[in-house]
């Protein structure tokens, strides 16, 4: 390897680690090829966490959603994009998606007394879209007498809607889709978000190093005239199969503007280090949903179809040990 110490990357815990790997693990084994440089994974459960490592020099390189990214980029100017990627139908930005139980027929104007279910504080689809769409429909994520919970990450909030622990959730679009088969379905969506980004700290990489990488990356765009890196691409995880644009094409400005208007700290962000939070930030706490049949769904295994590392494991409760999950 060219590189003499592997750059430490770390990717936003979306999902389960395992997941993560098999999202954008041919992205990183093709950029360890391509760049001749040795990549160590490093992975972090709290967004929060993630962004004081890079900070403080502990991160070469960052798998980051938008609003991630402005953060950082608030006080860590060595925080440089290395370019956005291509959601499926080609355009270098996504949306973000309240998700209800289907059979629920809930509208957005109706989340009064809810119980919401968020992926982190410094997540894009967390408090910053959430409170976005609620407040398009006259509803508040902090008042209406609702409820909302840091879930942990997108998985687990639209399972939670699933599994009854939540009435509705914010998740990004492209991950509620994987769910759609589990009777999920989309009743509010964002404004369009730049897509996520492969960030260099530029504290930490050599002027060369960046460069590098960022040439190894830009053999990624305009994937549609290039036959062979798209045959080899369309491996990879759906969130990076479909190619890279350049910084200048992706439009971050929205997420900065956003900023002025997010409230800061974020409500219910917890203290660096400390576990992200798993009780309701506002009103009393939630009580356990007792399990009923009469929205029965069985096994998420089973139901899915899908391999079982796309389902989230279930959390340790009594109705957990039968075969059928069970939402009131």
């Amino acid at each position: 390897m060219a590189a003499a110490q592997p750059l430490r990357f770390a990717p936003l815990p979306l999902e389960d680690p395992k997941i993560i790997h098999e999202q954008i693990g041919g992205l990183i084994d093709f950029l360890t090829e391509q760049a001749e440089v040795s990549i160590q994974w490093t992975h972090f459960r709290d967004y929060g966490d993630l962004l004081t490592a890079f900070h403080e020099g502990e991160i070469d390189l960052a798998y980051l959603g938008p609003l991630p990214l402005a953060i950082l980029q608030r006080d860590h100017s060595h925080a440089q994009p290395l370019g956005c990627f291509r959601e499926a139908d080609g355009a270098p930005h996504y949306t973000c998606s309240l998700v209800a139980y289907a059979d629920d027929s809930l509208f957005p104007s109706e989340i009064q007394g809810k119980r919401i279910g968020l992926t982190q504080p410094y997540s894009t689809c967390g408090w910053l879209a959430v409170s976005e769409m609620l407040r398009a429909a006259g509803r508040r994520l902090d008042g209406d007498t609702n409820q909302f919970t840091y879930a942990g990450n997108h998985a687990k909030a639209a399972l939670g809607v699933v599994r009854g622990r939540f009435d509705v959730a914010g998740v990004k679009t492209a991950i509620a889709q994987r769910y759609a088969h589990l009777n999920l379905e989309p009743i509010a969506e964002s404004q369009h978000w730049p897509g996520f980004s492969l960030v260099a700290n530029t504290a930490t990489l050599s002027a060369a190093m960046v460069a590098r990488l960022q040439q190894v990356l830009a053999s990624l765009e305009d994937l549609e005239h290039k036959p062979a890196l798209a045959q080899l691409t369309a491996a990879w995880g759906p969130q990076i199969r479909h190619g890279i644009v350049a910084p200048r094409e992706c439009d971050y400005a929205a997420v900065t503007d956003a900023l002025s208007y997010l409230p800061w700290p974020i409500p219910g962000a917890p203290i660096t280090g400390a576990p992200i939070p798993d009780a309701p930030i506002s009103g009393a706490p939630l009580p356990e949903t007792p399990m009923t049949p009469e929205k029965r769904i069985t096994s998420l295994q089973q139901a899915s179809g899908r391999p079982a590392e796309v389902v989230a494991p279930m959390p340790p409760r009594a109705e957990a040990q039968s075969q059928a999950i069970q939402r009131p």
